[in-house]
């Protein structure tokens, strides 16, 4: 299994490996074009573009919060046609703190596949050393035909969190900026706050000045001193279930654990007038 998080000199020595697979995730919540737009202008040398919105996420519906995950046959038939097998070596990259890339990285664990890997600081960190870029976009490979599953396991559900609100065997993290998780502003939901019983870890918490993940010993103490009480059970969430994905790969690549995470998130949560909010 390849390292979570790549150096950009590492992904330049192995970049015209045959089966290496390259995923630009960048994207925008508030400008939803602006990651394909940037992907367009410039990208890493045979980097395939990846929409948050559309391979990533399936229809929203009443309840499902912003990005629900897209139905299995449909995330297959994405990972098959672009060629991926047993034998992939696939590194994701978003703009620079990895909030996008996380999420397709998670996707790929949820579905059994280990070989992939987060590109450390992005794009930026990518075109700081001068390294190759591209305007062109690649041809995908042969097609696949490979069968996925999520593992259930992972997930958690509204109607699970509501049942889990009051049990202290579990701790719920949040990844959103401070400001949102205490309700004094919400530039995307409907409404702020947090779920009850929540604590707050911005997922940005897990980068240096430089927008790259903190060392993991600097990583894991700080997930443990969260955790005082020693909570076997961690519940990863966030606005929709993408920035939650960067705090349960960062808890992963510290050695902290595996956890789970709440894909409908704080959206979800909020679709559903007598679930409780928390302020301040």
């Amino acid at each position: 299994m390849s390292e979570i998080v790549i150096q950009p000199e590492e992904l330049k020595k192995i970049i015209n490996k045959n089966n290496l697979k390259i995923f630009d995730c960048r994207f925008n919540l508030l400008k939803k074009e602006l990651g394909y737009e940037s992907y367009l202008k410039s990208h890493i040398q045979n980097a395939h573009y990846v929409n948050l919105e559309k391979e990533l996420s399936s229809v929203v519906t009443k309840h499902s919060g912003r990005h629900p995950l897209p139905d299995i046959n449909d995330f297959s038939n994405f990972l098959n046609n672009q060629g991926i097998n047993n034998s992939s070596r696939i590194v994701i990259y978003d703009e620079e703190n990895n909030s996008m890339s996380a999420r397709l990285w998670w996707m790929l664990k949820l579905v059994g596949i280990k070989n992939c890997s987060v590109l450390d600081g992005g794009f930026k960190a990518w075109n700081s050393l001068d390294l190759p870029v591209s305007s062109s976009i690649p041809i995908p490979s042969l097609s696949e035909k490979n069968k996925y599953s999520y593992n259930e396991e992972s997930l958690v559900s509204t109607d699970n969190l509501m049942q889990l609100i009051n049990d202290e065997s579990h701790l719920l993290i949040d990844a959103r900026e401070n400001i949102r998780f205490l309700g004094k502003k919400e530039p995307i939901d409907k409404k702020g706050g947090h779920v009850p019983g929540a604590i707050n870890m911005p997922f940005k918490n897990n980068l240096d000045e430089n927008g790259k993940f903190k060392k993991k010993s600097d990583l894991l103490e700080m997930f443990q001193n969260l955790n005082q009480t020693n909570v076997a059970q961690i519940i990863n969430m966030c606005g929709s279930g993408v920035t939650a994905c960067h705090n349960y790969l960062a808890m992963e690549y510290c050695g902290f654990g595996i956890s789970k995470l709440y894909v409908g998130s704080w959206s979800a949560w909020i679709s559903h007038d007598e679930n409780e909010i928390a302020r301040e």
